[in-house]
């Protein structure tokens, strides 16, 4: 549970029903983007039947998305840090809701990429930052853990609802009318965060504007070297999740397998409850009994995740019975990179400064968009060449195992962000203890 002093100056002055509600509110906005992100793979499948849209089409619109978002990622952290987190995020969710519109009247390949591409250039690349920015200055260095697991778990249920209440909408009222609909929830939200986010003091985000701008650098965050590592280790975890994401709807309807959409739905509901398991049990547990000790709990669950889903695929096609042991393949494969990727998305909170969080912040995602833009276009292209699924599955094995093997060049030991007290995260949670 997230706790703090009734008024904490060090982090905004915000209460702890403050803090909250404005975790409760980016979670709200958080899930609008998985949904968004999560709704193209759906929509694709009756897409493809109707234009005629080939596998390596379907894997360019996926991937167009990311290409933008790896893009502004860099530009959009130089831009919090200029204008405050605040505006980036609302702005994001009004303009993703524009371009889900926009969208739903598509009628050629081309449009479809270049709508794709600017929802992730100017709606998706500035939000998971700015959040995560909004977590760092409100949110105790011991409980970030858990507070960017909580936000991080949307995916888990938008993984949920999108498969629940997605599928049947794109089956029954056709992908237009969907996108129209996500587009209204998407402005409804944006009111909300409008409403809940506090406005940081105008002469103080002055102040500290300028004293940003002489201590950071591209070239200075470039120099760091855990960006590096950690962009690597986010570009592998995310190659193998957006894979999934992405192309999971694709292989479970496929004429080898054979499911309909509905049932695809089912099962791919059911691995987003067990993500959403592993993003918030993993965040508390990983925070509070675990801490200083990630690079070991990424190495075991990426290990577990890849092997889970590598198994997935050896489990018999065809058939209503194996339904739940493919389920139970996929399942486990979500909560172990859940765990691994809500754990390792906590380092860059406990470990960056704040004056260089927001670039640094965007580098290391760069890395993990760079990965679900390769991911979809790259298994589009295998599936169509190997006409099958095998050699996908095989590469989620081979690079989840490469994801184990880069973390452990993450340094185990670093110096805690916060100058006073001078604590581990481990110490600290000692100390609240007792």
């Amino acid at each position: 549970m997230i706790k703090a002093s009734s008024v904490n100056p060090t982090y905004g002055g915000q209460s702890t029903l403050q803090t909250i509600v404005l975790i409760a509110s980016m979670f709200l906005g958080y899930t609008m983007i998985y949904i968004d992100k999560l709704s193209i793979s759906i929509s694709l499948v009756p897409m493809s039947k109707d234009l005629g849209i080939t596998p390596s089409q379907k894997g360019m619109i996926m991937s167009a998305f990311f290409l933008g978002y790896a893009i502004m990622q860099v530009p959009m952290g130089f831009l919090n840090t200029k204008i405050g987190s605040k505006k980036i995020i609302t702005a994001s969710i009004f303009i993703l809701g524009i371009f889900a519109a926009l969208f739903s009247f598509g009628t050629s390949v081309i449009y479809f990429v270049l709508i794709r591409f600017l929802s992730g250039a100017l709606a998706h690349s500035g939000y998971t930052q700015s959040c995560s920015k909004e977590v760092q200055a409100n949110v105790p260095v011991s409980q970030r853990t858990f507070a960017n697991g909580i936000l991080l778990s949307s995916s888990g249920i938008a993984s949920i609802l999108g498969p629940i209440f997605v599928s049947p909408a794109v089956q029954n009222l056709g992908y237009k009318q969907t996108y129209i609909i996500l587009t209204v929830i998407a402005l409804a939200i944006g009111l909300i965060l409008i409403t809940v986010i506090p406005s940081p003091r105008k002469d103080e985000t002055i102040s500290h504007d300028k004293k940003v701008m002489h201590q950071v650098s591209l070239s200075k965050i470039l120099s760091n070297k855990l960006v590096w590592l950690l962009l690597i280790c986010d570009f592998f975890v995310n190659s193998v999740m957006y894979g999934v994401i992405n192309w999971a709807p694709s292989f479970l309807t496929s004429d080898e397998v054979g499911f309909t959409l509905t049932q695809q739905g089912k099962m791919t509901s059911v691995a987003g409850a067990f993500f959403l398991i592993g993003a918030l049990g993993g965040s508390y547990i990983v925070g509070k009994f675990f801490a200083d000790k990630e690079r070991d709990v990424i190495t075991f669950f990426a290990i577990l995740g890849s092997v889970a889903l590598f198994s997935a695929f050896q489990v018999p096609h065809g058939g209503a019975i194996n339904m739940v042991p493919m389920t139970i393949c996929f399942a486990i494969g979500d909560l172990s990179y859940a765990i691994a990727f809500t754990t390792l998305l906590s380092l860059p909170l406990k470990r960056f400064k704040p004056e260089a969080f927001a670039p640094s912040y965007a580098c290391v995602a760069m890395g993990g968009i760079s990965g679900g833009f390769i991911a979809p276009y790259s298994i589009g292209f295998l599936v169509e060449k190997t006409g099958g699924y095998a050699s996908v599955f095989t590469s989620f094995l081979v690079v989840g195992l490469l994801f184990a093997v880069a973390i452990r060049f993450v340094p185990k030991h670093y110096t805690p962000i916060e100058a006073t007290p001078v604590m581990t995260e481990a110490e600290e949670l000692m100390q609240q203890e007792l």
